[in-house]
């Protein structure tokens, strides 16, 4: 039977699950790791991070596979989005990534604005002029460390670092592109006009690929460290977002997806390019080829209920089930108290970059879970009008499919159904970003 390695690259740990044909989980390794969050809003992540959890999962892959004597198809290699990493020819980092959650250029955004406005930027990318994507990133190396930027061969994401690792190869998909402000979103290809306006060089991208296009093969090198195979096909899966919208069944009108990881995002497939007239909702390339998502996101959510657990619960033997039960013993309404999630800024549908969250409606008589209950209401509020702002724009839809770490808890499921009045669905595979990446990789290999 046929088996498929996906490697997950996420906000908060790096995973390796091998998956067969028919879906199942067979192995799973992970690595966890925090960023590093500086004042003002700087945001980043240590390279060192993802090149050390790559080599454990994948050495903790090889020895599964040799001891089970596994056929392994491919490595399907799915990410976050929109962070960027300066890079040398050599694959020496420059610069710690600077996330998507950084909030650095947010004045060269305004510059950007000024140069084409809104509305123009968002009908040639699908994306809003905001520090969430990579362009300003990118241009705040240009100007405020410009030895860096001179230095760097590319400008990189995650996933294209991880493919660098594993091919020694500098190549994206389209999926990652869509979130750098730089790919035109009807034709897939490299934007000349934001290349001329924003100044950045085009050899300092990577080549250009439709969705589960091969990168390469694993590097020799590689293989020695890991004990698979050298050669084995290694395939862009894409965005973590939009593989997740495979594995959720999101491959048509009427139904959408709510997955809630680090942030969440409610997303619906399109077969055109779809825009918003108010430019609150994304349009991004799908991980399905030639195909379009409609995106509305929320920065932080998983992200406040693990601060929350660091913060409130410490101690040995403190779990989210811990954090879960007293959230149960919470009353409807949390006891009055409500939360803004906006830690680290709003995206859909205000998108303010220096929205700060916020606690409200304390009081004596309130208990730790009051607070925590306040959380997933609160994220769970947000979810539902993102859910409104993209039935507003498309038509109704008939049901939610959700998966992310916090769909564990029934009770913020059944929330997610109660304030969004719709029909919530959770499949037994809550991993729904690499079980999308062994989808697409089964497609491109013919399986």
């Amino acid at each position: 039977m046929e088996n498929i390695l996906t490697i997950d690259v996420g906000t908060m740990s790096i995973r390796a699950i091998i998956y067969n044909v028919e879906g199942k989980s067979l192995f799973t390794s992970s690595f966890e790791y925090h960023t590093i969050i500086w004042p003002e809003g700087l945001v980043e992540q240590d390279t060192k991070d993802w090149a050390e959890g790559l080599a454990k999962i994948m050495t903790e892959t090889g020895a599964y596979v040799k001891e089970k004597k596994l056929t392994l198809e491919a490595v399907s290699v799915t990410s976050q989005r929109a962070s960027v990493i300066p890079i040398a020819k050599d694959g020496t980092p420059l610069y710690n990534a600077v996330t998507w959650q950084d909030k650095r250029s947010v004045a060269i955004c305004d510059q950007l604005i000024d140069a084409m406005s809104l509305l123009s930027i968002y009908r040639k990318t699908g994306l809003r002029a905001n520090p969430y994507f990579s362009l300003p990133k990118m241009m705040w190396f240009k100007q405020n460390r410009v030895d860096i930027y001179k230095q760097a061969y590319k400008l990189i994401g995650v996933q294209d670092y991880i493919i660098y690792l594993l091919t020694g190869n500098f190549k994206t998909d389209w999926t990652q592109a869509a979130r750098t402000m730089l790919m035109n979103i009807k034709n897939f290809e490299w934007s000349k006009e934001m290349l001329s306006v924003s100044g950045i060089d085009k050899n300092k991208l990577c080549e250009l690929c439709p969705p589960s296009s091969a990168a390469g093969g694993l590097t020799a090198e590689y293989a020695r460290k890991t004990g698979l195979p050298e050669g084995l096909p290694v395939l862009m899966a894409g965005g973590d977002q939009q593989n997740a919208a495979l594995a959720l069944n999101v491959l048509k009108t009427g139904k959408a997806e709510a997955n809630t990881g680090t942030g969440s995002f409610v997303i619906v497939h399109s077969d055109k390019v779809a825009f918003d007239k108010k430019c609150r909702v994304l349009c991004s390339a799908s991980a399905v080829p030639g195909k379009w998502i409609s995106e509305a996101g929320i920065f932080n959510s998983g992200a406040i209920y693990r601060w929350f657990k660091e913060q409130f619960y410490q101690g040995k033997g403190v779990t989210f089930e811990t954090i879960n039960k007293e959230v149960e013993a919470s009353e409807v309404g949390a006891g009055g108290v409500t939360l803004l999630p906006h830690f680290e800024g709003s995206a859909a549908p205000n998108w303010n970059p220096l929205a700060k969250g916020m606690f409200f409606n304390l009081s004596l008589g309130t208990k730790r879970g009051d607070l925590a209950r306040a959380i997933i209401e609160g994220i769970a509020m947000e979810i539902a009008d993102n859910i409104s702002l993209i039935e507003d724009m498309i038509g109704d839809l008939e049901q939610i499919s959700v998966a992310g770490g916090m769909t564990k808890s029934p009770l913020f499921n059944q929330i997610q159904a109660d304030v969004s009045y719709r029909p919530v669905v959770k499949y037994a595979n809550s991993e729904a970003t690499s079980l999308g990446a062994a989808m697409t990789a089964s497609v491109s290999l013919g399986i």
